[in-house]
């Protein structure tokens, strides 16, 4: 009986001398389920270049590796880089970039490339990933990326519900937005204090709202959430908003994108 994805990860550790590590959010993905969804969400063909965040210890690396033309790895990690290469010594398309994420570009990584991008991103870290994400000069055609549920929902969510805020209209401005599935805690070791959910990104290539000023858009966007329980003529009192032709007496959650953008532009 050939041993489970749970204890090949134990047996690595072991042998390795390795502990998670709690201050760079380590959680290693153990249900083989999950793998497949990740590989089957990211739609991967062999002629594509992915850029892995984390490589952990090359679970989810390999089966990537499998399927595309190069795999590029970044992990904070160096023992853990070190591992993988040991691991992985078989595969000649992967190569790691010893770097935290936040410091990379991924322009220089992709070199002018269309790229996919995959990773199980540190909790404490999501939001400046993503926004690193969709600030690139050069998007990725796909991003497949493991969050906290939490997370996810704010990302998804539309106008009228609690979750819905300025984080969900930052990232529905930049992509379109979808959760594959919902992961349970028992997927990973060590279980993470939360649920987890898979979340596919597909940036725009070309803007999808009429907004003139994008600084503008973000910074009237930002200013009605921050007092979300107000209605809009006072949170955005600071703002020259005569003659809107969106109601000022509704509260920014019941908003869609569009109006927001409408707002902007006045």
């Amino acid at each position: 009986m050939s041993p489970t994805l749970a204890e090949i990860t134990k047996e690595l550790l072991n042998t390795y001398g390795r502990f998670p590590r709690k201050n760079l959010g380590q959680h290693f993905l153990i249900d083989p389920q999950v793998l497949q969804r990740i590989i089957q969400a990211a739609e991967i063909e062999k002629e594509d270049l992915i850029i892995e965040i984390g490589s952990g210890l090359g679970v989810v690396t390999s089966e990537l590796a499998k399927r595309a033309y190069q795999v590029i790895a970044v992990e904070i990690d160096k023992e853990l880089v070190s591992i993988c290469k040991s691991i992985l010594k078989d595969f000649k398309n992967i190569s790691f970039v010893e770097k935290d994420i936040l410091k990379v570009k991924l322009d220089d990584l992709a070199l002018g490339r269309r790229y996919r991008l995959v990773g199980n991103l540190p909790y404490y870290i999501t939001s400046p990933i993503i926004e690193k994400i969709f600030k690139a000069k050069d998007k990725p055609d796909c991003a497949v990326l493991m969050v906290q549920k939490e997370v996810a929902e704010r990302m998804v969510a539309k106008p009228g519900g609690k979750n819905y805020g300025s984080f969900s209209i930052f990232c529905q401005y930049y992509a379109d937005v979808s959760i594959d599935s919902f992961v349970s805690k028992s997927s990973f070791l060590p279980w993470p204090e939360v649920g987890s959910a898979l979340v596919v990104l597909k940036p725009y290539e070309e803007p999808k709202f009429d907004v003139q000023d994008e600084k503008r858009f973000f910074d009237l966007v930002h200013k009605a959430f921050q007092q979300r329980r107000k209605k809009l003529r006072n949170s955005l009192a600071s703002f020259k908003l005569e003659n809107c032709p969106i109601d000022l007496s509704r509260r920014p959650e019941t908003l869609s994108i569009e109006e927001f953008a409408v707002i902007a532009n006045v």
